[in-house]
């Protein structure tokens, strides 16, 4: 990745993000039940992903004053009624947002119990007329990418929370066959095709898609990570080689600082070695793009030799999320788990051990987060069975685990407490239903 090009653009991209941070926005409405239209008392109201936060009255009335931002997500959560997430998306320089929520009572879609000792996981949306190959959340809804037999025609489907199919829409030819959906870091579901990746928007649960160019996205999106107290905080990742830093960018100054920097150094005296194994000619040649690219003679050296693509290297996985105010870095390659503080100051750090499982083979090199709770989970395969670890945020100690019932599921994803996934049943030779678990540790 151009670092320069990285940089420049952020410049770009700030100057937008900055017409927002500068201001506030008031976020105010009224919380009702569902099936009587009283007013509850006593919702929690709180921003996702920060620190703000507020309570209903009796009159179901709230507000709340948060730095402006493109893309707000908001959770309502009270003891006896059903949480609700609901996404906004303002305007610059908008000012004020009314929202009016209505909650239905907990009792009301208790989760069906089994009578027997194994948990039996929600079948959610399952069709034998299409599969599903990706799924995203959408307040209290289901996203889906689905395809009768290839993703060359593909079609997104919106599901509430019982399943039921509310919008089906036909992927645009031009874009090419579909593949996945990404998240980007102002919280939009992008859907990522062959030619093209398109922002998915819903407007009264319609779907509308904003094409946006590949290249684009890949190299100035994606390494943007997160953003904390006014700041961006991005990354040169680059799977190729074994090396990366975790940068933060003040949109006020136009200053960037290193927040971490992850690095396997056996794995990099493995990557420079291979410039030395060449023969000489093949060294003449590996200067001379050194020099043409303006980079290091050693990673020509590594990808002219293929290394890159062999058993000896495995791609670096050490994720950040910011957590509140905090910003955590899980490095595997140090075995700490580092804090760093909303001004990108380092504060502590706490020795972890999770990626060292006796069977070094179930470790997958995978953690996902809760994007509601904010918990975070490592992920491990044992004979094709998933199996998942909650691992502190604070000490970086395992909490509990717990196994998927089903053999083989793909996509995972953890949200409010349960985790989602794809998996085509047994009864079924061609279709991939989606389906959910109640995540209930052992310790």
């Amino acid at each position: 990745m151009n670092l320069l090009k990285l940089y420049s653009f952020l410049v770009f991209c700030c100057l937008a993000y900055y017409s927002y941070s500068q201001n506030t926005i008031t976020v105010y409405g009224k919380i009702t039940e569902e099936l009587t239209n009283k007013p509850i008392e006593s919702v929690v109201v709180k921003i996702l992903n920060s620190n703000y936060g507020t309570a209903t009255k009796a009159n179901g009335m709230f507000y709340i004053t948060i730095p402006a931002k493109k893309r707000i997500s908001i959770l309502f959560s009270h003891i006896t009624f059903t949480k609700k997430v609901r996404e906004i998306t303002t305007e610059v320089h908008q000012d004020s947002v009314f929202v009016f929520i209505s909650l239905m009572p907990a009792n009301t879609i208790m989760d069906t119990i089994s009578v027997f000792g194994t948990y039996k996981p929600d079948t959610l949306v399952g069709s034998p007329n299409f599969s599903i190959y990706d799924f995203d959340f959408y307040e209290d809804k289901y996203i889906l990418l689905t395809a009768t037999k290839s993703l060359e025609k593909a079609e997104l489907k919106l599901a509430d929370v019982n399943g039921k199919i509310l919008t089906t829409y036909i992927v645009p030819k031009e874009g090419g066959e579909a593949k996945e959906f990404y998240k980007d870091y102002m919280g939009f579901t992008n859907l990522v095709c062959k030619n093209m990746i398109y922002r998915i928007n819903l407007y009264h649960d319609r779907f509308v898609l904003i094409p946006l160019d590949v290249e684009v996205v890949n190299s100035f999106i994606k390494p943007i990570i997160d953003t904390i107290n006014g700041k961006l905080i991005f990354t040169d990742y680059w799977k190729d080689y074994p090396l990366f830093n975790y940068f933060s960018y003040n949109e006020k100054d136009s200053a960037k600082k290193v927040v971490h920097s992850v690095e396997d150094t056996e794995l990099m005296h493995a990557y420079n070695f291979e410039y030395y194994s060449l023969k000489p000619s093949e060294k003449l040649e590996a200067r001379r793009l050194a020099m043409d690219l303006k980079t290091d003679k050693h990673i020509i050296a590594s990808l002219m030799s293929g290394f890159t693509h062999s058993m000896f290297y495995q791609p670096l996985y050490a994720p950040l999320y910011v957590i509140n105010d905090t910003i955590s870095v899980f490095d595997h390659y140090k075995d700490k788990l580092y804090h760093i503080n909303k001004n990108g100051a380092k504060m502590d750090s706490v020795s972890i051990s999770y990626n060292h499982p006796k069977n070094w083979k179930e470790w997958k090199h995978l953690m996902l987060k809760d994007d509601i709770e904010n918990l975070v989970y490592a992920v491990y395969d044992k004979n094709g069975h998933k199996y998942l670890k909650q691992i502190s945020t604070q000490t970086g100690k395992e909490l509990g685990k717990y196994t998927l019932q089903f053999h083989s599921a793909v996509k995972l994803k953890i949200h409010d407490g349960y985790v989602y996934y794809i998996y085509r049943p047994f009864e079924s030779t061609q279709q991939k239903f989606f389906y959910r678990e109640l995540v209930r540790l052992e310790k």
